[in-house]
């Protein structure tokens, strides 16, 4: 069977095609078959790889267009889910400056992690003799994104990051930004809230291609929706992030219970941009929307219910 794998010398990508027998590698892992392409038809071909346990996260690449840990991913996996194809299209990372092959330049998600400054700041009151003690409730508010092994697999996944990554970071960076802010032992957890939200926080597309592609099952878009929260909570209510948030809610329970598009766009973003935009004229020419609905529409049946059901999920929440 044939890999296919794309490959960059520095200045120019190219793709070349290496030929295995099949029966040799069903029982091996994507990794092991990478390896063994190197170690036996070319020793030029380059990639990041080091525990082979799924613990260090180097050896990410994409397989058919979406993110793998190569270790991970057992080839007799991989036949049944492209249904025992005799070609496979091994590429690097996307959203990431490739270098050479396979391997990807890592520095600006670093510095991007830096930035939301993920190391835990504990509380004062925390003594140096006993520590930082947490119970079980609190470390299990958290142990979910510790799994998280900087692989990059939900940055390549990233929708927004391919459309834009101009003003957004990687999911995973927000997904440390929110588990430091969680945790019961931080001192302040707008120490990672703020520079979260001056960095993207509110710019997710909420396409889920994090959460559906990570291997520890994490899902950075509840991670961002956690962050979201937490900075409303504490003041952060500025920009059209916040107030799209806001008029989800108003709709929701304040008003009928059913989204009113042209009121969510006068709300989130005011009538002069609206018009500006032409959003207006675009929706209601699409048959999207009704300028009378702008004075509110008929309940939903079952609006008391909802609302009880919100009221309830909130005194929880706070509980």
């Amino acid at each position: 069977m044939k890999f296919i794998i794309e490959r960059f010398d520095g200045k120019k990508s190219y793709e070349q095609t290496y030929t295995v027998e099949k029966k040799d590698i069903e029982a091996l892992t994507l990794l092991s078959v990478l390896l063994l392409i190197k170690q036996t038809q070319d020793v030029t071909l380059n990639f990041t790889a080091s525990c082979r346990c799924a613990i260090c996260g180097a050896c990410g690449v994409r397989v058919n267009g979406h993110a793998y840990i190569a270790c991970d991913s057992k080839m007799t996996e991989l036949f049944e889910e492209y249904g025992d194809t005799d070609a496979f299209r091994i590429a690097p990372l996307a959203n990431f400056k490739v270098i050479s092959d396979l391997v990807v330049d890592w520095e600006p998600a670093m510095e991007n992690l830096r930035k939301i400054k993920p190391a835990l700041v504990a509380k004062s009151e925390f003594s140096e003799k006993e520590g930082c003690r947490q119970n079980q409730e609190e470390f299990d508010r958290i142990i979910k994104q510790w799994d998280c092994i900087l692989c990059g697999c939900c940055a390549s996944e990233c929708n927004k990051l391919t459309a834009d990554h101009t003003d957004y970071m990687e999911p995973f960076v927000f997904t440390h930004a929110w588990r430091a802010a969680n945790d019961s032992r931080s001192k302040d957890p707008m120490i990672h809230v703020k520079p979260s939200v001056t960095n993207g926080l509110w710019n997710c597309v909420h396409c889920q291609e994090c959460a559906n592609r990570c291997p520890k099952h994490i899902s950075s878009a509840d991670d961002i929706a956690g962050l979201r929260a937490l900075a409303m909570r504490k003041g952060l209510n500025s920009g059209v992030g916040p107030a799209h948030a806001k008029s989800f809610y108003t709709d929701l329970v304040e008003d009928s219970g059913r989204l009113n598009e042209i009121r969510l766009a006068l709300r989130t973003e005011g009538v002069s941009t609206v018009m500006r935009a032409g959003t207006a004229v675009t929706l209601m020419s699409a048959g999207k929307m009704n300028p009378l609905e702008v004075f509110g529409g008929h309940t939903i049946e079952g609006h008391k219910d909802l609302v009880k059901m919100i009221k309830a999920a909130q005194a929880a929440n706070k509980e």
